[in-house]
């Protein structure tokens, strides 16, 4: 995907993982750096910001095997 094209959309963690059924807590907790890398987490304040798209990416390219729920 190009940097020109993509126009990010993100969500707080609580907002994701509700709209998602998933539990990130488990993933941030371990893969924190390589998802701020993948550009997929951002810190904003005491938030969690999560990009949907770059965090599926991330996942599908096999970045994490699994998922706590």
């Amino acid at each position: 995907m190009k940097e020109r094209e993509y126009q990010p959309t993100l969500l707080k963690k609580a907002h994701y993982e509700k709209i998602s059924g998933l539990s990130l807590r488990h993933l941030i907790f371990h893969r924190a750096k390589e998802l701020q890398d993948a550009k997929a987490l951002v810190r904003f304040g005491r938030h969690w910001m999560v990009d949907p798209q770059r965090l599926e990416s991330f996942i599908r390219d096999g970045g994490c095997s699994e998922i706590a729920k």
